[in-house]
């Protein structure tokens, strides 16, 4: 594929761009740049363009949203049968006259007289003898500084019918008079470029560079250029030149925390696009590149109403549906090169300004607000409490920024209670780093500092802050116990204040419940949560609890009460707002709450309205949210998908190891190549998680396991079917029993009767469809009911679960055929012809035409195709001989052979 991205070394240019940054960078790229995507504009332009009804088209868009590719897109789509006269006129007003016409002045002076009707002519007269016959249709480049007897040339042309025109502006503010009158009067069409959205930037990168990218690549990159081509090149220049944006396992991935400051190209783009307003507007696009979101009566008090007018006339701001109207740049790459470009004294001076004019007090603000001021001060050396840094600094972890965070805590007083709360806020920002050792150690520091203190609140609050970081590093969980029996005797002992002392009891009470949870001790947790939860006079407590509540739920049986709780703590005012850990546990639970009660398409919603909404800081969590994804259509049946999408997963958590579960994207693409029948790469992913000892919570590792059962289900292994019975006879006994029931689900398909005994009243314990299906199975094999066979086939099509709708029709025909019912043959059968296939073909031979083979046949022709002997496929699956034979007899049938060698 062709390097459209150019070297990292910048090209030296022709003489007379030697010093453009923009130049350097590669004409050829730019020019290619946006043609990847905009094929369908390129006609929807040309289309509008030779339409005989008018005199030509506008194309409009902001500075390098790629107007001059689309251009050359279209003059190449028109070549050989039109003649293309490129014009460029001047950023800025000119008094020169026939300014945009210089080059064919200089061919006319030596022939013609200097009036302005032999000008005219003359200019005419030499346009037509150049295209020979041919249309004429003149771009135009850069419109704000055309001068008058220009303008006077280009209208003769276009009313005498000479020529067509495709002009190029930034907006319709940018057009000449007598072109917008043309426009208004519908005589000059109109073709709106926006920027890219973030699927057309996952398109374009991954033409351009081959291979995937990941999600949160995408939308960090995206939220940083706005979508804009030119901005978007240069960024990706960037972070590929310095190792941000790097290719790890085929996937491109972001590498470090957050993307670089504006490079010079961008600042060339930017300077001059504002060379163009006035200094009212530059002041207002510097002070917002600061103030970064605001509501518009703040911006309004800071800049005048006058300047917001112009700003907003020249699509510099954009505005909220919010109530307080919530105002920023419209383009945030504007804010952040600006920002960057303003030494540190402008920014303080702009800081006075604002404050003069809009007096601040942290209190008040919102916490984007604080945030953004809070940064603004920090940047311009001006003093800030260290009461409000804490605040700002965990505001900043709210909104998934742990650097912006270290920043603020960095110079906090020594030996006072604020040192062991920074001492919190660091060692926070590090776990979202994943750099879990560096987090505990920032807690470990403070130690004697925290037990000295003689508020023992706060106390007990870092102790319960060390319990949760000692979850991720090896040991740690087994030192939980210890440490909170040790807080609880140094609060009885010191405990005078009875406020004091009940908040920090509840600290560590709530540090006990999480110990519990992180243990998989869901019954035990789950008193202590409700109770928790109902206790609404103490919001912040209440949320936490109900957060880890939602997990707790998903894992015992209460699915649909897990999602209806996490939809009520989103609702709250303060639902959002709480430690970022205890929202990833709600997520986590909610996502396992949709998955397992067969709703996995809802989980699917809300994890793509998660990389939607994350902007630059997904990094921290799109491995996360990409793996829940592949997770997800893995257990739909969506194997081909799934793989895609966890590969991408895999590829990030390797690179930050989120929460340790890089396990669990090995064992999910275990599964996955299981079901497509690529048992080499499914083996390989095996090794990877049988070779990992992660410091995880139990809920990781018994995902991984089940996991990675069900992949050796799938490929064969004689014993993975009781180990899932195993297993979930353990979770059964713990309470777990949505797990005990999705195993149960997986191991009974040639189960025995006491595991399809203990299926029936597993998945009863059970809430939603996915329960409702498991039981219906499990009492149409015992009863040997057909009907409810069908009911639970026509359950799992509504949930698009394909896998378990082929296993409930296979049961029916089954029955049916056994019963002699003819009838529930011939609907049984529909069923199964009905079926789609969930991944790509899972068999190297062809069926023969109107004949699928079922589930079960093809797990027997799989096996058989491996070596394996009849007696040791029945074992495997665990029914007889006989019935295996039978099996072997309808994959011949169907498949036109005679052999096991044909079946190779």
């Amino acid at each position: 594929m062709a390097n459209v991205w150019g070297n990292f070394l910048p090209a030296q240019g022709d003489e007379t761009e030697r010093n453009s940054s923009r130049r350097a960078m590669g004409a050829g790229d730019r020019r290619r740049w946006s043609s990847f995507i905009r094929q369908d504009l390129v006609q929807a332009a040309t289309a509008k363009l030779i339409d005989g009804e008018n005199y030509g088209l506008v194309l409009l868009g902001s500075g390098g949203v790629g107007k001059t590719t689309l251009a050359r897109s279209i003059e190449n789509e028109i070549s050989g049968h039109v003649h293309v006269v490129k014009l460029f006129g001047s950023a800025t007003e000119t008094a020169v006259p026939y300014g945009l016409w210089g080059v064919q002045l200089a061919r006319l002076h030596s022939q013609n007289e200097n009036t302005p009707n032999s000008i005219i002519q003359g200019i005419a007269d030499l346009i037509q003898a150049d295209a020979d016959g041919l249309d004429v249709v003149l771009v135009i480049d850069d419109l704000p500084g055309v001068d008058t007897s220009s303008m006077g040339v280009l209208m003769h042309l276009i009313f005498s019918g000479i020529v067509k025109v495709l002009v190029l502006a930034r907006s319709t503010n940018d057009l000449p008079e007598d072109l917008m009158w043309l426009r208004k009067d519908g005589m000059l069409s109109e073709l709106l470029l926006e920027s890219f959205s973030k699927r057309e930037v996952q398109t374009l990168i991954t033409k351009a560079l081959g291979g995937t990218i990941a999600a949160a690549a995408v939308a960090a990159l995206h939220d940083s250029s706005g979508g804009n081509p030119l901005v978007l090149h240069t960024l990706i220049h960037e972070e590929m030149g310095n190792g941000h944006l790097v290719q790890h396992n085929g996937t491109w991935v972001l590498s470090r925390e957050r993307l670089t400051s504006p490079s010079i190209l961008l600042a060339e783009l930017v300077e001059a696009r504002l060379s163009r307003e006035t200094a009212e507007v530059r002041r207002g696009v510097a002070m917002m590149s600061l103030i970064q979101r605001a509501p518009l009566s703040m911006v309004i008090d800071v800049l005048g109403t006058d300047t917001v007018a112009q700003m907003e006339e020249h699509n510099y701001l954009t505005l909220s549906r919010h109530a307080r109207r919530y105002t920023s740049l419209a383009e945030p790459f504007i804010g952040e090169t600006v920002r960057a470009m303003m030494g540190m004294e402008e920014k303080a001076q702009l800081y006075r300004e604002m404050i003069e004019a809009v007096p601040i007090d942290p209190e008040k603000l919102s916490r984007q607000e604080l945030l953004a001021f809070a940064a603004w001060a920090v940047d311009a050396g001006m003093p800030v409490k260290p009461e409000t840094s804490i605040s700002a600094a965990k505001a900043a972890l709210m909104y998934l920024d742990p650097q912006l965070a270290l920043t603020f805590v960095s110079a906090l007083p020594e030996n006072t209670s604020l040192t062991v709360f920074g001492a919190v806020v660091r060692s926070s920002a590090y776990s979202m780093l994943a750099d879990y050792s560096r987090a505990v150690e920032e807690l470990q520091v403070v130690k004697e500092l925290a037990e000295s203190l003689g508020d023992i609140d706060h106390y007990a609050y870092w102790v319960a802050a060390l319990a949760g970081a000692l979850v991720w590093v090896e040991g740690g969980l087994e030192k939980v116990p210890e440490l909170l029996e040790t807080a609880m005797a140094h609060i009885d002992e010191n405990g005078q204040d009875l406020d004091q002392q009940d908040r920090a009891n509840k600290s560590l009470n709530f540090a006990l419940l999480a110990h519990q949870v992180n243990c998989g001790l869901f019954s035990e947790a789950a008193p202590g949560l409700e109770a928790g939860y109902w206790q609404i006079e103490d919001s912040r407590y209440s949320l936490a609890c109900g957060s880890l509540l939602v997990l707790v739920w998903a894992f015992t049986g209460r699915e649909l009460d897990a999602i209806n709780l996490a939809r009520e703590i989103g609702q709250h005012p303060d639902g959002k707002y709480q430690d970022p850990g205890l929202l990833d546990l709600q997520i986590q639970g909610l996502l396992i709450a949709h998955t397992w009660s067969g709703q996995w398409k809802h989980g699917v919603e809300v994890l793509t309205q998660m990389l939607a909404t994350m902007g630059r800081y997904s990094e921290h969590h799109g491995g996360l949210i990409e793996l829940g994804l592949g997770i997800s259509y893995a257990f739909a049946g969506k194997a081909a998908e799934a793989s895609e999408i966890l590969l991408v997963a895999a590829a990030q958590l390797e690179i930050r190891d989120v929460y340790n579960c890089t396990h669990i994207a090995y064992s999910a693409l275990a599964w996955a190549f299981a079901d497509v029948g690529n048992d080499a790469e499914a083996a390989k992913y095996l090794a990877l998680v049988h070779g990992a000892h992660p410091n995880t919570t139990w809920v990781n590792l018994a995902m991984a396991e089940y996991f990675t059962l069900i992949a050796e289900y799938r490929m064969g292994d004689p014993n993975a079917a009781d180990d899932l019975v195993e297993s979930a006879k353990e979770n059964i006994a713990a309470g777990r029993y949505t797990l005990a029931s999705v195993s149960l689900l997986a191991s009974t398909a040639n189960g025995c009767e006491s595991d399809l005994r203990l299926l029936e009243t597993t998945s009863a314990m059970g809430q939603g469809p996915l329960a409702e299906v498991s039981n219906l199975l499990a009492q149409a094999s015992l009863e040997k009911d057909v009907d409810k066979a069908l009911q639970a086939a026509a359950a799992a099509e509504d949930l698009e679960l394909a896998a378990i709708k082929s296993r409930c029709a296979e049961l029916a025909l089954e029955l049916a055929i056994k019963a002699g019912d003819h009838q529930r043959v011939e609907e049984a059968q529909v069923w199964l012809n009905g079926l789609q296939p969930a991944g790509p073909v899972q068999l190297a031979f062809k069926e023969t035409e109107g004949f699928k083979l079922t589930q079960r046949e093809l797990q027997v022709a799989r096996l058989a195709a491996k070596g394996m002997g009849n007696r040791a496929i029945a074992d495997v699956m665990r029914v007889s001989i006989r019935t295996i034979e039978g099996h072997l007899y309808q994959v011949f049938a169907k498949l036109g052979i005679n052999s096991r060698h044909d079946l190779v």
